[in-house]
């Protein structure tokens, strides 16, 4: 029974140090009334992924200034530009579906500057709440060489401006499908960004019928076990913070390489937001 009390604790601590406190940016009055802003109604719209959220702290590293070949697949025309990029822990990108989360970050224990990022790789060693970052984005955080600091950061929607970082997705923009090398009306797989906040549910409507899909490591949805024909093809996309994006004439469109820049869009309508 002990042993079991014990574990339960740990679990409970280890929950507790990795949620952050707002008052970490309280030196940015401007941030801290941008994330209190889009933090309204956090728990009735944030219901599926980042449930505990929205701030978070843990420790930051870095691990270089790599273009592509992050988990998340993301193009790399679109996801280094800037090279203010980040690999979120391995609990939170397998959970909470992390590829395409923005996140504004400060320093507690090396304060210097906050900056923006955005999630395009995964972490494995790192714990719930810990970022790693590229060395860009380290050292304009710290104004120091990459090592080890502790941090607070903050989701927020990739379409905003924030502190000297402007938006990564453009306002009222579509969302993006690409469709992974090799795929066919027989077998496929799909990812989605160009999102204001991370994919947390696919559907794929065949025959009048929505029928889940599901995400892989890669961060690719998988085709629904039914026979969807060659397209153009129907989506329902549903965002961390439960909008909901019907995306209607999707056509397949499959890259030459899986971090290539050809995409699909179709029509598109935001059922609920």
């Amino acid at each position: 029974m002990k042993t079991k009390l014990f574990a339960l604790l740990s679990i409970i601590s280890l929950v507790l140090s990795a949620t952050g406190d707002l008052s970490a940016f309280n030196a940015y009055p401007e941030i801290k009334k941008k994330i209190n802003q889009y933090s309204n109604n956090y728990s009735s719209k944030f219901t599926q992924i980042f449930t505990d959220g929205p701030i978070y702290s843990g420790d930051a590293t870095a691990y270089g200034d790599n273009i592509g070949e992050g988990n998340c697949l993301f193009p790399k025309d679109e996801f280094y530009n800037d090279l203010m990029y980040a690999a979120i822990n391995n609990q939170q990108y397998i959970d909470d579906l992390g590829c395409g989360a923005c996140a504004v970050v400060v320093s507690t224990s090396n304060p210097y500057k906050p900056i923006r990022v955005r999630i395009v790789d995964r972490c494995p060693e790192c714990v719930h709440g810990s970022l790693d970052l590229s060395d860009t984005a380290y050292k304009a955080l710290t104004n120091s060489s990459p090592g080890r600091v502790q941090i607070t950061w903050a989701l927020i929607p990739c379409d905003i401006d924030i502190a000297d970082y402007p938006a990564l997705v453009e306002s009222g923009s579509n969302i993006k499908f690409q469709f992974k090398t090799g795929s066919s009306q027989w077998w496929f797989q799909v990812q989605i960004f160009n999102t204001r906040y991370p994919v947390s549910s696919v559907e794929q409507k065949v025959n009048g019928v929505f029928y889940p899909m599901s995400r892989e490591n890669h961060n690719y949805w998988v085709k629904p076990d039914v026979n969807v024909g060659p397209g153009p093809y129907t989506f329902r996309v549903t965002l961390a913070d439960s909008s909901v994006i019907l995306a209607e004439n999707v056509s397949l469109v499959v890259p030459s390489n899986d971090e290539g820049p050809e995409f699909s869009t179709g029509t598109q309508t935001v059922t609920q937001s």
